[in-house]
């Protein structure tokens, strides 16, 4: 029995589980409970792991116990076998690539290079079951046995047999969703983490682990590389490093801009130019990808005597169908521009858009999936499009100005995601609809280059210790529990408190300031009261939305 072991004990008549979390002398003159037996014989953590979860728990304001049981696989692990002795490393830097999608193999074969240099294992975590599945193709005919994956849809059997092999073996290359972050990996040498940005690289509930902030931590205490494979290189990942490595050139492919001023305002959904585009793909038998921002209603609307785009004056955010903004809430009147009071909808959800497209080319238009040479869909139908002759975004200035401080970098990534589904060949391009045409995510998608732009969202979250400038927590409580003012007496003397808000069936407060860690031991003792009162509390620690 070991720090990390899974251990029974019977407590009051009542048997329970627990983890050894240290290891000492029997107190003279002290009667010690038993333990019943030990479960497996691998242990979850050591020591130096231990440090990386009681850090978890404390950054992301989660009982210890919650963190623990995230480290151990669905089933019991037996194997047999010792696991590898793990002397640490001595190279732990953090390095960013910028890479296109056929970048990303050599990329990741050159790391398991590296690791195998040192004699050590590599964890590489993908944001969904598709991409981890893709990964371990690419690789197993050269590694063959030494891939092993675990994702949220896999057996308990295979995950515990891909827990129990890179517990153990000290060589494994572990590929996963980012439900593996805080798995034993015997003799880690590199950690890769494949478009850190994505939602899906961040658990929605309590506690609300990124994968970016765990491996990033786990990294400076275990001493082993960490490396960020990107299109587009987040804020918080270029703080971390000055590694960063951009391609020749462009980053991307090249990319058009439809102008909607170039044309008079009208109900049209796409323009003249994104049309004739269409069909003449359609006419040379060639594949299109049309991206649709919202899955919804109208993310944005302009002014029909004008033209310009209808938004808040004070903080720049589109509004809302009904003319309020989307962030602040403050009510818009007539058109800045010209005051006009008749506004038109920017764009539409997929069935309208998709109707459009076949107005021009019939049944050569399909949904994801529907297997035609046309497809219209959103961000979560890029994983399984296949490369394209033509990608187009339409309409994409609402999702630009939506209310969150990293809507412009989210946007420009999401715009270069789909450009780099092209395939390479002279004439392929994508096509951007906009009313914006000269806003920086429009401007630095047609230069190719990202760094200038980066650098300025950067100094604008500076400005408002937005992340990685400062920190962020949203406390979300529902109304069952009268709350008062327990939040602000809480934290208010240690932070910026802004709330609370109304969400549906519960309260929002966002907690602000340059270092939280004394709100993080404050908001600990205030969330276990309110849940011994039955509140339903949820503690979204870096937020990604405001």
């Amino acid at each position: 029995m070991t720090v990390g072991s899974r251990v029974r004990i019977r407590v009051s008549g009542r048997r329970l589980k627990g983890f050894v979390t240290a290891v000492f002398p029997t107190p003279s003159g002290r009667k010690l409970l038993p333990i019943d037996g030990v479960t497996g014989d691998v242990a979850s953590f050591d020591d130096v792991m231990l440090g990386v979860l009681r850090w978890a728990a404390m950054h992301y304001v989660s009982p210890l116990s919650v963190v623990l049981r995230r480290t151990v696989p669905p089933n019991v692990a037996r194997s047999g076998a010792t696991p590898q002795a793990d002397p640490r490393s001595t190279a732990a830097d953090v390095r960013v690539n910028v890479v296109r999608p056929s970048e990303v193999t050599p990329q990741i074969k050159r790391i398991i290079a590296r690791s195998d240099a040192e004699g050590g294992a590599t964890m590489i975590v993908a944001p969904t079951i598709i991409e981890v599945a893709r990964i371990r193709a690419s690789l197993v005919d050269t590694y063959g046995d030494r891939v092993v994956i675990a994702t949220s849809s896999s057996t308990g059997k295979d995950a515990t047999d891909a827990w129990t092999t890179a517990a153990v073996s000290g060589d494994a290359i572990l590929v996963g969703t980012r439900e593996i972050v805080l798995w034993p990996v015997a003799r880690l040498r590199s950690a890769v983490v494949i478009q850190d940005s994505r939602r899906v690289m961040k658990s929605p509930s309590t506690p609300t682990f990124g994968v970016r902030e765990i491996l990033a931590h786990r990294r400076s205490v275990m001493l082993h590389r960490l490396d960020f494979l990107t299109p587009l290189p987040s804020l918080e990942t270029l703080a971390m490093t000055t590694h960063v490595t951009y391609p020749r050139g462009r980053s991307w492919p090249l990319v058009e801009v439809a102008d909607r001023g170039e044309e008079p305002p009208s109900r049209t959904l796409l323009l003249e130019r994104t049309r004739m585009a269409i069909g003449l793909a359609a006419k040379n038998e060639q594949s299109v990808f049309v991206l649709v921002p919202a899955r919804g209603y109208a993310p944005a609307f302009r002014c029909i005597r004008c033209g310009e785009l209808r938004q808040c004056q004070s903080c720049g955010t589109a509004a809302t169908k009904q003319g309020d903004c989307r962030r602040c809430g403050a009510p818009l009147q007539a058109c800045a521009t010209c005051s006009g009071k008749r506004f038109e909808s920017l764009g539409a959800g997929i069935g309208s858009v998709r109707d459009a497209v076949a107005r021009s080319v019939g049944d050569a238009v399909g949904l994801a999936g529907d297997g035609r040479m046309i497809t219209v869909g959103s961000e979560r139908d890029i994983v399984t499009q296949d490369a394209v002759d033509l990608a187009l975004a339409v309409d994409v200035d609402g999702m630009s100005m939506a209310p969150t401080y990293r809507a412009a970098e989210d946007a420009l990534r999401l715009l270069v995601r789909t450009a780099n589904l092209l395939r390479p060949g002279r004439g392929n391009r994508m096509i951007v609809q906009t009313a914006l045409p000269n806003q920086p995510v429009i401007e630095t998608l047609r230069s190719g280059r990202a760094q200038e732009f980066l650098g300025k969202q950067s100094d604008e979250r500076k400005r408002s210790s937005f992340p990685p400038h400062g920190e962020l927590i949203a406390l979300e409580i529902d109304r069952q529990v009268r709350v008062g003012g327990s939040v602000t007496d809480a934290v208010g003397g240690l932070a910026t408190v802004l709330g609370p808000a109304e969400m549906r069936d519960r309260d929002r407060w966002l907690i602000q300031a340059d270092d939280l860690t004394q709100v993080r031991i404050a908001l600990r003792t205030l969330v276990s009261s309110l849940r011994e009162r039955g509140a339903r509390v949820r503690v979204d620690a870096d937020p990604i939305d405001l």
